[in-house]
């Protein structure tokens, strides 16, 4: 009797040591769409974490490769993250993500381009994101990361970038040859900040501002106006800090972007 018990307790004792030291075996749990979840390790830890990621752009340039720095504020190492970027709201990837300071690239089924640490426990690492071609438009990345042991803290975190427009050749050339809503500049702003949009024929032009609930602040041109390259000044100076969306509708074209106010 005394045997049978000795045996459970350490066929017991090898199953917890297999879960808390097999976390950075664990892929596919960034949280984007058509990943394993947010659960970056496995099913287990709490809210909370305070793992932060730095050098994504509010705006890419297409094709241009920018590195990325994942570390966390305060609290344990972090044990390991998922992350992938992907195109819109999809599940369609965007770019290319290569490994960088201690990360290593991995392919399965519901990331085939994911990364996360080479190895468990780090305070930092880098990767490097080779943005999308242009037309593109806005992607997101998605990391998931853990923090300490079996029941530490978990980070979900989504960054939003949208793709910097620029028509150099159109302006060249003199006149615009499609509909285009630009980046605002600049991005964070603080009270005011510059629109641009290119009008290849006489249009009938309408500009609204709405608020990160999808509420309308205010409409701030309606109008007929020729075709070229144009630009507005949006006074901001009367609403509080946060997420704002400005939204063109010019004939059979719509595009809305995304713009940050600070105080």
């Amino acid at each position: 009797m005394k045997g049978k018990i000795a045996i459970t307790t350490v066929g017991f004792m090898l199953i917890i040591n297999s879960l808390a030291f097999s976390h950075a075996n664990f892929t596919g749990y960034s949280g984007a769409p058509g990943s394993r979840g947010t659960c970056a390790s496995s099913c287990h830890g709490s809210s909370g974490g305070t793992i932060e990621i730095s050098g994504f752009p509010s705006e890419y340039i297409p094709e241009q490769t920018y590195t990325i720095t994942i570390s966390h504020s305060s609290g344990n190492s972090i044990k390991q993250f998922n992350g992938s970027c992907r195109l819109g709201v999809g599940s369609t990837n965007a770019g290319v993500l290569a490994a960088g300071a201690n990360t290593a690239t991995y392919n399965r089924s519901e990331e085939t381009n994911g990364i996360h640490f080479s190895s468990s426990d780090h305070d930092n690492g880098t990767l490097l994101w080779t943005a999308p071609a242009g037309g593109t438009g806005e992607v997101r990345l998605y990391i998931a990361g853990h923090q300490g042991g079996f029941s530490g803290q978990n980070s979900a975190l989504i960054l939003v970038s949208d793709e910097q427009a620029t028509n150099i050749h159109d302006e060249l050339s003199g006149m615009p040859s499609h509909y285009s809503l630009r980046g605002n500049y600049p991005n964070p702003f603080n009270a005011s900040t510059i629109i641009k949009y290119d009008l290849p024929v006489f249009s009938d032009v309408r500009i609204d501002i709405f608020d990160m609930l999808g509420r309308k602040v205010e409409t701030w041109i309606d109008e007929s106006q020729p075709a070229g390259y144009h630009q507005i000044v949006w006074d901001g100076s009367g609403q509080s800090s946060g997420v704002y969306f400005y939204k063109i509708q010019a004939g059979e074209y719509s595009q809305t972007r995304r713009m940050l106010l600070l105080k």
